[in-house]
């Protein structure tokens, strides 16, 4: 069971690496786990229809019960075939219309279609808890890990599959270093507090938290020509990309980059490896648990896995639980 791993976490956000890696999926089975708990559900994607709208496969639809609390866009409602309570309007727009917080006042399938951004997911969440809703489960777009961090109570389930490369190998090493990002060290003494709830942007520090000067340009961004030829510690509130990655591996000096938190890495494997060579560390300000890995061995272009050595694989390369997808949709 799926439920046994997110503890006490109020807020559950299913991200993925790819694709029709199960996301869907694994959050129904949290839906049917969680049964006769209030909970709130909504997706930083469009989720809930039949077929896939960019690449045509099949999708799981969502299936709730009564009282059950959701944040779609508008444009939705007339494919949901529950009864409707209007419970609130946010303030977030979306193709499909302005969002807004609905009760389902009967059982049936619904669409969703919420935030993109966190800032958005943050007042919505509290929305939600404001409404009754004792877990709030979020569906991941694929690849937007940085939407994990909708709150400090929020933890994770990554779903990793076969559609994320024919390689088994290449996907587990995938699924290690993902987890591996999660796992980064959080600051101490000086630098931690020197990092806490800091407004800027951008800042730059001594590996002791001394605040050092650092030059933007007219874009508001770091001058990274004008650093420090020192060992520095860089806060960046926003993603950590892989182009930037490869541009302070190239400065000649260690630097060590801090986050709010490991949801911001939105780099590949190999350019973070070559940071990691050249003397580049990170630092997290808060942590985010995986509660679990989802693993999926069928792929939607054709390359499926063997079931029982995918999950021996990232069983035994991971220290968090590995659970079946295929299990979940059971």
């Amino acid at each position: 069971m799926l439920i046994e791993h997110i503890g006490d976490h109020n807020i559950i956000a299913v991200i993925g690496l790819c694709k029709n890696a199960g996301k869907t999926t694994t959050m129904c089975r949290l839906i049917q786990e969680l049964d006769g708990t209030p909970i709130a559900l909504t997706s930083v994607g469009r989720d809930g229809e039949t077929t896939d709208l960019v690449t045509g496969t099949e999708k799981p639809e969502i299936w709730v019960t009564r009282g059950t609390l959701f944040g779609t866009a508008r444009g939705l409602l007339p494919l949901c075939d529950v009864t409707i309570e209007v419970s609130d309007i946010t303030d977030c727009f979306t193709p499909l219309g302005i969002v807004g917080v609905f009760r389902a006042l009967s059982d049936g399938y619904i669409q969703l279609a919420g935030p993109s951004s966190v800032a958005q997911l943050g007042p919505l969440c509290r929305q939600f808890a404001d409404l009754g809703a004792q877990r709030i489960l979020i569906d991941g777009a694929a690849g937007r890990k940085s939407l994990a961090g909708a709150g400090k109570e929020s933890c994770a389930i990554l779903c990793v599959g076969a559609s994320l490369d024919p390689s088994m190998e290449k996907t587990v090493a995938e699924t290690v270093h993902a987890c591996s990002l999660f796992a980064t060290p959080n600051p101490a003494g000086k630098l931690a507090q020197a990092l806490e709830d800091i407004p800027d942007r951008f800042a730059l520090f001594t590996p002791d938290g001394d605040p050092l000067p650092l030059e933007l340009t007219q874009a508001e961004l770091p001058n990274w020509n004008t650093l420090p030829r020192q060992d520095c510690v860089l806060w960046m509130d926003g993603g950590v990309t892989t182009p930037l990655r490869k541009t302070l591996s190239r400065r000649g000096f260690p630097i060590t980059l801090a986050v709010p938190d490991a949801t911001h890495f939105l780099c590949d494997r190999s350019s973070t490896e070559t940071f990691y060579r050249r003397g580049g560390r990170f630092l997290i300000r808060r942590t985010i648990d995986i509660a679990a890995v989802a693993a999926n061995p069928w792929s939607a272009y054709g390359h499926h896995y063997h079931e029982e050595d995918f999950l021996a694989a990232l069983r035994d390369n991971l220290s968090v639980p590995v659970v079946n997808v295929k299990e979940c949709a059971k």
